[in-house]
């Protein structure tokens, strides 16, 4: 059964109520909205006073927009409770905006945003929610970013229902679109940035060629705050790669690596690298 769009609504704001962690609300959420998840191009009234337009709502990206009004709500409360007014951040595998967004809000006019997403499904979305909550220290880029400059690679795309896991892996049985790569010390040079205060990367296990190609920046004097995802298969998968090719890099380059929660909790840092498993992880280079 199809619900109308004001018992949806409420629902939805019903929902918020439970706190995210809250054990079983994903799975009650799902139960009550049932076929209104099947919802595309659905638009989302987020934390803040931000709103999205979203793919699909079958998507973690859209549905968790959705019930808890943030998505990946303790590394969004991290990255913002890092930048303040006039800092400049640093967005890479921006998506439909869920950490470019509520950014752009916290830094202000004086701050700036960059946010890339290499998907040009997705990135329509991107500029799509950056105009409509009429950002303009958001600065969006269609592109994929890795340790080459000026070529196009071959990107695949995901299922509307999968919207998040677009990648320069092969797979879903599809057929590639190229994409123009760009480093990203070379966007930083043409915005004339020399300073990023915090830096996301979350790029479907391709986060080692981000960092080759942000090697300006990250061994320099101003280094950012780094957040970035880890994910064994997703990494395994890249050419000539290997899980924990990201954090080995940072690593020599001087930068010591928590988990998320560890790092919130006042916990020691990692000791080896990760090399199983699915972590939010945070960068920090020795002074």
């Amino acid at each position: 059964m199809m619900l109308g769009v004001d018992v949806f609504s409420f629902i939805s704001r019903a929902l918020r109520w439970l706190p995210p962690e809250t054990p079983g609300k994903a799975r009650l959420a799902r139960r009550i909205l049932g076929s209104c998840l099947d919802t595309q191009d659905a638009i989302i009234h987020g934390r803040d006073a931000l709103k999205y337009v979203a793919p699909s709502l079958l998507e973690p990206v859209g549905f968790y927009l959705l019930i808890d009004g943030v998505y990946d709500v303790h590394a969004i409360n991290f990255v913002l409770k890092a930048l303040k007014s006039g800092s400049v951040f640093l967005d890479v595998g921006a998506n439909i905006g869920v950490f470019s967004l509520p950014a752009a809000r916290k830094v202000g006019s004086l701050g700036r945003v960059i946010a890339i997403e290499a998907s040009p499904r997705v990135f329509l979305y991107l500029e799509r929610n950056v105009a409509l909550n009429e950002l303009s220290n958001v600065r969006p880029f269609q592109c994929a970013v890795a340790n080459r400059d000026g070529q196009t690679v071959p990107f695949y795309e995901a299922p509307v229902e999968k919207f998040g896991m677009g990648s320069l892996g092969a797979q879903f049985h599809n057929s590639p679109v190229p994409v123009l790569c760009r480093t990203l010390d070379q966007i930083l040079n043409e915005q004339q940035i020399e300073k990023v205060d915090v830096m996301k990367v979350d790029v479907e296990g391709f986060e080692a060629a981000v960092f080759e190609g942000a090697e300006k920046l990250l061994t320099g004097d101003y280094p950012p705050l780094i957040v970035f995802e880890f994910c064994d298969w997703a990494e395994n998968r890249v050419p000539d790669g290997r899980a924990g090719d990201a954090q080995r890099l940072l690593n020599e380059w001087g930068f010591t690596i928590w988990r998320l929660n560890d790092i919130v909790r006042g916990r020691r840092a990692l000791e080896d690298v990760l090399t199983t498993g699915f972590e939010t992880l945070v960068a920090v280079r020795n002074s």
